[in-house]
């Protein structure tokens, strides 16, 4: 069986508990947003909210940068290049969304930037 990427999340994450952390995480998802606005506003990104909760299988606090539903290399090498530059010390899960299933998307086919989080497999 061909596993094929269909599109890319970029969870970052955020604790709650350090407000210097929340503080950063909002504002580099504003640095995001300005520096791929066109991106943006072409549909080809999408930038969601702050969770103020955990969600899903995140541990902790996060918001998600997704690529649309799209596998565009050169736009994926551009997201993934700017968040390894400008994530500071907070944690990154990229993952694609593969023809393989969500868990080994979030496991196998995972990359981390920063420190890993454990994430709550069995909710997936």
């Amino acid at each position: 069986m061909t596993v094929e990427i269909l599109s890319y999340d970029f969870h970052t994450y955020w604790r709650d508990t350090h407000p210097l952390e929340k503080k950063f995480a909002a504002e580099f998802r504003d640095k995001v947003s300005k520096h791929f606005a066109k991106e943006i506003n072409e549909g080809n990104l999408r930038v969601h909210k702050l969770w103020e909760k955990p969600v899903g299988p995140h541990p902790i606090h996060m918001w998600e940068l997704d690529t649309a539903g799209s596998n565009d290399p050169e736009l994926f090498g551009r997201v993934l290049a700017f968040y390894q530059l400008n994530h500071g010390k907070l944690s990154v899960l990229v993952h694609p969304h593969t023809t393989s299933g969500l868990v080994t998307d979030h496991t196998e086919y995972a990359i981390w930037l920063g420190k890993k989080q454990n994430l709550i497999l069995d909710l997936l």
